[in-house]
């Protein structure tokens, strides 16, 4: 790309950018706005402007992406408002009142911009009042964006591949991952040497911050992005001018480390940690690449603890499901599973997953609550549909792992049975779970939520599912454990927060109010003539189901408040099977997998790229 072209696609955007903002103009007077603009270049970590500047010139952004935040006077936190893109005006409030500035603004990326002063406008708006209408205009847009609830963020555009270390194949997985990333829109792979080959300059890649060549990078690497949907930036094993340009421009950084190398940081990743303030806004993700083995992931813990990210993902090599997976999660394609509560109702999850695979529907990520816990770790873990309902089978038919009955002091069930279970079947920690996952459990000691994404994956089932009253609570440090269904029996809004692009959530509420035809709950004398050959049975909730069912009532209202965020809500009609029916779990499953075929009938036909089937 010449001088002259930079010259004419900025001259383009430009003028998008003016009739995106004040809409048609004459020639004329487009051409006198111009005359009065200046250009800004700002660098990626730095600030535009800081809450409590003068408020005297509105910008609009032509290339690059901004973070608008503010700090809260009382506590001091910094809060993020959302994010700017190009074509997009910034600063008109101060300009039309004269007021100092509300928040304060980032380029998240590199970024170029161009201003114009009070002083300048004024003259502009004395001659062509209309201009006061239409940035009068922009401001009221503005506002209604702010507090519509259909408000989303700019796309992740570009990627930024850090190495972990100086040899861990971080070549090899960029061009991997821009192949699977191309399936969602068109893709380009970067690194310093391919810069060099594509612009024809040697060396162009490790310009100077400033220089010529710095700036001719800047608008060939702009027009990439205008022409591409991913951009895949794969930094130098060291902190090198291109690596921190790479990290610049990021609007995700992916550090990629090999889980047998040593975990503490080096090279590339130590300049990242050293100037995190430049990517205050942009997701840090953890991708660990593993030989396959039959045993299976270990030691994620040492990677996290050596470092700070939002969140982490397992890749096997060799393996296109794990690089398909997580190339729906950073393209913003990702399906999440929620399984809810519901004792052994919960059967149903297994044909509901049975069904999915079935479709060809990938499960991304999972969470769940309760007996969703159990479900969905076993998804997590990576099982087909036969091992997941073999397990249960096993699990909760043949060993029945609430039948060790004690002296009710504490719960009406000892609990070693399901220790044992859980033990047994969930080895590992959760952040070694092949799929990402989280369970819920409810905190007695101080009446507030717990998100288990890390530690021993058997304790953080057992808490999940340590129902009051039935089974003995479990105790996490100095605090007691119970249920996660008394807090949050459908953890829809939690998945919210995750990297996610469709939720598919399994509420196992019962539809329909039971009723009873008697005045006067019968006697313990009268149940147990019931219970006689030929006596009519007197249908009365058991002490159990009296204890389920009140102790979920509290996350009742929480759960029909998130159901409308799940993409697909499946309610399986399970109702008229107990809590604790473990007898019956064929007929639950089976419930669960007919509900699940007919509601995906509308759901994309074919395998999604990805799929087990795939």
């Amino acid at each position: 790309m010449t001088s002259a072209d930079g010259e004419s696609l900025e001259h383009d955007a430009l003028t998008r950018a003016l009739k995106q903002v004040f809409g048609d103009l004459d020639v004329g007077l487009l051409a006198e706005i111009k005359t009065k603009l200046e250009t800004v270049d700002v660098a990626g970590g730095s600030s535009l402007f800081l809450q409590g500047d003068p408020g005297d010139s509105l910008y609009i952004l032509l290339r690059g992406r901004l973070n608008v935040s503010l700090v809260d006077p009382e506590t001091g936190v910094e809060k993020l408002l959302g994010e700017t893109a190009p074509g997009e005006v910034v600063g008109e409030i101060g300009l039309l009142t004269g007021e100092s500035r509300s928040a304060s603004l980032w380029a998240t990326r590199d970024s170029r911009l161009v201003r114009i002063g009070r002083e300048a406008f004024d003259q502009l708006a004395e001659k062509n009042p209309d201009l006061l209408r239409r940035l009068a205009k922009v401001v009221v847009d503005r506002l209604r964006q702010r507090t519509s609830p259909a408000r989303t963020s700019p796309k992740v555009a570009n990627i930024a591949i850090v190495p972990a270390r100086a040899k861990n194949g971080a070549t090899r997985f960029a061009e991997e991952l821009r192949r699977n990333l191309a399936q969602w829109g068109s893709s380009l792979h970067l690194n310093a040497g391919r810069i060099d080959q594509l612009i024809g300059v040697p060396g162009i890649a490790t310009a100077k911050s400033g220089s010529a060549e710095d700036t001719r990078l800047g608008d060939w690497l702009a027009e990439q992005e205008s022409q591409q949907r991913f951009i895949v930036l794969e930094a130098d094993p060291e902190a090198t001018e291109w690596t921190r340009r790479c990290l610049r421009q990021a609007d995700l950084v992916l550090i990629v480390g090999n889980s047998a190398d040593d975990p503490s940081a080096s090279g590339a990743e130590l300049e990242l940690i050293q100037h995190k303030d430049r990517t205050r806004s942009v997701r840090h993700v953890l991708v660990l690449l593993h030989e396959v083995s039959a045993q299976g992931i270990r030691g994620t813990s040492h990677w996290l603890d050596a470092r700070k990210v939002d969140e982490h993902h397992h890749v096997r090599i060799g393996v296109s499901l794990d690089l398909e997976r997580l190339a729906r999660v950073l393209s913003g394609n990702a399906i999440g599973l929620v399984l809810g509560g519901g004792g052994a109702r919960g059967f149903a999850h297994a044909g509901v997953y049975r069904a999915l695979f079935e479709r060809g529907i990938p499960v991304d990520w999972v969470g769940g609550s309760s007996i969703g816990a159990v479900f969905g770790a076993g998804i997590a873990m990576g099982w087909e549909p036969t091992l997941l309902e073999e397990m249960a089978r096993v699990s909760f038919v043949k060993e029945n792992p609430f039948g060790d009955f004690t002296i009710p002091f504490v719960s009406l069930v000892r609990g070693r049975r399901i220790d044992r279970m859980t033990q047994r079947t969930f080895t590992g920690d959760v952040e070694d779970l092949l799929i990402p996952y989280f369970c819920v459990s409810s905190n007695l000691t101080t009446a507030s939520l717990t998100i288990h994404e890390r530690g021993p994956l058997w304790q953080a089932i057992r808490a999940s599912v340590s129902l009051p009253g039935v089974l003995p609570p479990t105790i996490r440090g100095n605090h007691l454990a119970i249920d996660g269904g008394i807090l949050n029996n459908l953890p829809i809004d939690i998945m919210r927060n995750r990297s996610v692009g469709k939720i598919i959530a399994v509420d196992l509420s019962a539809s329909q109010a039971e009723e009873f035809a008697y005045n006067t709950i019968p006697g313990p004398l009268q149940i147990m003539r019931s219970r006689l050959p030929f006596a009519r049975a007197l249908e009365v909730p058991s002490i159990v189901t009296l204890m389920m069912k009140a102790t979920v009532m509290a996350s009742a209202l929480h759960s029909k408040s998130v159901r409308g965020e799940a993409t697909l809500l499946l309610t399986p009609p399970v109702g008229q099977f107990g809590l604790l029916d473990m007898g019956s779990f064929e007929k639950i499953m089976e419930a669960g997998y007919r509900h699940a075929c007919e509601e995906l009938a509308n759901w994309p036909s074919g395998p999604v790229e990805g799929s087990p089937q795939a």
